[in-house]
């Protein structure tokens, strides 16, 4: 840091520090102070290094408590996560996104003019299936993706969102076929339709799930689809579930694309809530996913609108 003194700071791993400059040349005391209050609980396991900017001629000192930075490191995560898993208000969204899916599709079914098979597209991960385990798992042990990601997966055993499966099989019911389009890799093709099949989700065959093999785009598998089928409904948890145009913009470029669009919402794309991560996530950190630990603490911070 280019001060010659520090305000306090209450990042994970960013403690208050109190710079000296003795007027004896080239003498400079450093002495550190850390709050009781905050970090009496955290053993204290502290690496400080020293580095000389020649730009600026002064130094700069870093000092990490990396027991209690790691562990706090998904703090961010934690409220999103139980809103997924212990709030009401989220199962309630769920099923209003079904409901109105449901209302959607009887809309569609009563027009006669549509000559092509009737399909709906689907996300897997937040929008059929509940994946807040990993997250938790990933607060809890201050891991990040892909970390037990695939171990996650293979287990199998993700739950439907409420609504899912019922709306689905209402859809089967009245000859519209599923299919579910996922950024999920190739090699976990497999695991996805087991745990599709195991909870009795329809069309959870090789056919119907289509993984990522090259691009995280789902623009060309769309098309491939609207090139044999009606689309009759969309559903995702990202807005990159239904259109490349919502894709690699910032946080004011999708609230513009998704303005542009807005009467598709609720009518042709159906969102399901995901506040544990997604583009929208992505945004605030520039699509830069080196950026680390101290750099997204400062993004999301300074997205703030406070009064």
């Amino acid at each position: 840091m280019q001060h010659s003194r520090i305000k306090p700071n209450f990042e994970p791993g960013i403690f208050p520090a109190l710079f000296i400059r003795a007027s004896m040349k080239k003498h400079i005391v450093y002495i550190l102070t850390l709050s009781a209050i905050v970090f009496s609980s955290c053993h204290r396991n502290k690496n400080t290094e020293i580095k000389h900017e020649q730009s600026t001629g002064r130094d700069t000192i870093t000092v990490i408590d990396s027991a209690f930075r790691q562990k706090v490191r998904n703090e961010h995560m934690v409220l999103a996560t139980l809103f997924q898993q212990t709030a009401a208000e989220y199962r309630a969204l769920c099923y209003q996104a079904f409901n109105i899916g449901r209302y959607m599709l009887d809309a569609d079914l009563a027009d006669k003019s549509i000559d092509k098979h009737r399909i709906i597209v689907l996300d897997v991960d937040e929008t059929v299936l509940d994946n807040s385990p990993f997250q938790a798992k990933s607060v809890l042990n201050s891991s990040s993706y892909p970390d037990y990601w695939d171990a996650w997966c293979k287990l199998a055993n993700a739950e439907p969102l409420p609504g899912a499966l019922e709306f689905l099989n209402y859809a089967r019911a009245n000859g519209v076929s599923i299919f579910y389009v996922t950024n999920r890799k190739d090699y976990l093709k497999e695991v996805t339709i087991q745990n599709l099949k195991a909870k009795g989700f329809p069309h959870a065959d090789a056919e119907h799930v289509i993984t990522r093999s090259a691009e995280a785009s789902k623009e060309g598998r769309r098309q491939e689809l609207l090139g044999k089928y009606h689309i009759a409904l969309l559903f995702g948890d990202n807005l990159n579930d239904f259109a490349e145009d919502f894709e690699g913009k910032n946080v004011q470029s999708r609230f513009a694309a998704v303005d542009n669009v807005c009467k598709k919402f609720g009518t042709k794309f159906i969102v399901l809530p995901n506040a544990m991560y997604g583009d929208w996530e992505n945004a605030l950190y520039d699509y830069n996913p080196r950026l680390g630990d101290s750099l997204n603490f400062e993004k999301r911070r300074k997205a703030l609108k406070s009064f």
